[in-house]
């Protein structure tokens, strides 16, 4: 793992979210047992041992503050780039915060700004933690590593894979903004999928073909119109097939 990174490493944690914020920029916090963790919309996330639960550090300067609401995408394609070496197949990124293989999710991210110099992105990865305690408590039915690779990798070599991934991706938003992680974000949607965009006041549905500059996504709809709908209004963008 890059230098740059210091590691904080726990047994057990409420969150490491709430432990990453007493850190400074390039900390990662892990922990190997996380007992009120959490995902978008305040979602229970379950952090039992053998899970990679992480949360990652970034510093914030102008060039990227008001864009912070990107870095689920960013952290997205990091975590596609960690594992890209262990050929996974069916490995893609949905939006706007889940990693899946095929229609089982493998892995979800989730952003928060406890000032305004700093980012958190929190990790959960299921590794090789107990999965069918959860099958009936998420709506997405769950995979890990463990199942999917002959020689799967440990948390710590994951949790440095991920950093350094984390570390160029981000550097790239950095500089160029989003267009410079376009190719990526292509490659990881893995093909256009019919969805619905669930919102407060309507249901929108197309094919997912892609985001604009600002991380909302782009439908097809049956009549051939691309329609960008607000990301800040998405509460759900459910796959059909």
């Amino acid at each position: 793992m890059s230098t740059k990174w210091n590691v904080v490493e726990l047994k057990e944690c409420e969150s490491t979210f709430n432990e990453a914020r007493k850190e400074k920029p390039w900390t990662v916090v892990s922990a190997e047992r996380q007992l009120k963790g959490r995902g978008r919309f305040n979602r229970a996330w379950f952090g039992e041992p053998g899970g990679l639960w992480a949360t990652y550090n970034l510093p914030l300067d102008p060039r990227v503050n008001r864009h912070w609401g990107l870095l689920p995408l960013v952290a997205g394609v990091a975590i596609i780039k960690a594992l890209d070496a262990y050929n996974i197949k069916g490995l893609r990124l949905r939006w706007p915060n889940d990693v899946l293989v095929g229609r089982d999710k493998l892995a979800g991210i989730l952003v928060e700004r406890p000032s305004s110099t700093m980012a958190s992105i929190g990790i959960g990865l299921n590794v090789s933690n107990d999965i069918e305690s959860i099958v009936r408590t998420t709506t997405d039915r769950p995979t890990r590593l463990h199942d999917l690779l002959y020689a799967c990798p440990k948390t710590a070599k994951l949790r440095a894979l991920i950093g350094d991934a984390l570390e160029a991706t981000f550097n790239r938003f950095v500089e160029h903004g989003l267009e410079a992680l376009r190719d990526d974000l292509d490659e990881a949607w893995a093909g256009s999928r019919p969805v619905v965009a669930i919102t407060d006041t309507e249901r929108i549905r197309g094919h997912f073909i892609g985001v604009e500059h600002d991380g909302s996504p782009i439908l097809r709809t049956a009549d051939g119109r691309d329609i960008t709908v607000p990301g800040i209004t998405v509460n759900r963008l459910k796959e059909l097939i």
